[in-house]
């Protein structure tokens, strides 16, 4: 009689057990009630001038502050309609409107509010440096809205593949935004590796643009292209063809 009782309620907690997770567990085809919706990555992005951390020839290398974020720019606009940039113009008019570079330091702070005054969702900002032979990038995207810190990567390589570590970041950029960047068809078989030398007379040939000296910045884009055809598509994408 008592092993009977036992049986019948081993057999009552079994099926209690049972019930429990039976009630407990969601229902097929259904959305858990503790899953929550992610968000969607920020598609509006601004990408301020570079900070010039140079230890060698830091004044040579000065023009690669606004050179490196125009080179970002048109790489990145070869994503499509999915990524939108700032336009450089309203950028350049910003960091001299609010003396963003006048310590020639950009923190998160001045970043987000940066992006706020550009209406972008997300901001890039970062410096680099040029130590003898080598470069070295770094670089954020601050989300504005939250100030989250999306993506903070490093790239460092040797100086005359400067064009390839500048596309190595554009792809981190678009991933961390998780945006694709469209293949690129060249006629040229050898990688492109871009000469620092030639992205010096590019950043040059962007600054005289800026400053509306348009001859000027044609013969330093040509030179551009002289010491390194890499460089040709950067210069149809600010300069046009």
């Amino acid at each position: 009689m008592l092993k009977y009782r036992i049986k019948n309620l081993n057999a009552l907690v079994l099926g209690a057990f049972l019930l429990f997770f039976a009630c407990a567990a969601p229902e097929r085809g259904k959305p858990s009630r503790m899953a929550r919706p992610i968000s969607e990555p920020p598609k509006t992005l601004a990408i301020l001038p570079f900070e010039n951390n140079s230890v060698t020839d830091p004044e040579k290398y000065a023009p690669l502050s606004n050179g490196l974020s125009a080179m970002l720019i048109t790489d990145l606009k070869q994503i499509g309609t999915s990524l939108k940039l700032i336009e450089r113009s309203k950028i350049t008019a910003l960091v001299k409107e609010i003396a963003l570079g006048q310590s020639g330091m950009i923190n998160q702070s001045t970043a987000v509010q940066a992006g706020r005054i550009l209406g972008a969702q997300s901001i890039a900002f970062g410096s680099f440096m040029v130590l003898g032979s080598k470069v070295r990038i770094d670089a954020r995207i601050i989300k504005v809205e939250t100030s989250e810190v999306l993506m903070a990567e490093s790239i460092t390589g040797a100086s005359h593949g400067f064009l390839e570590l500048e596309r190595e970041l554009a792809r981190k950029i678009a991933a961390s935004l998780k945006v694709t960047i469209a293949s690129r068809k060249s006629s040229v078989a050898r990688p492109e590796k871009g000469r620092l030398e030639a992205a010096v007379f590019f950043a040059r040939g962007v600054e005289a643009l800026d400053d509306g000296r348009k001859d000027e910045a044609r013969k330093l884009f040509d030179r551009c292209i002289q010491l390194d055809p890499a460089y040709r598509t950067q210069v149809e994408g600010i300069a046009g063809p």
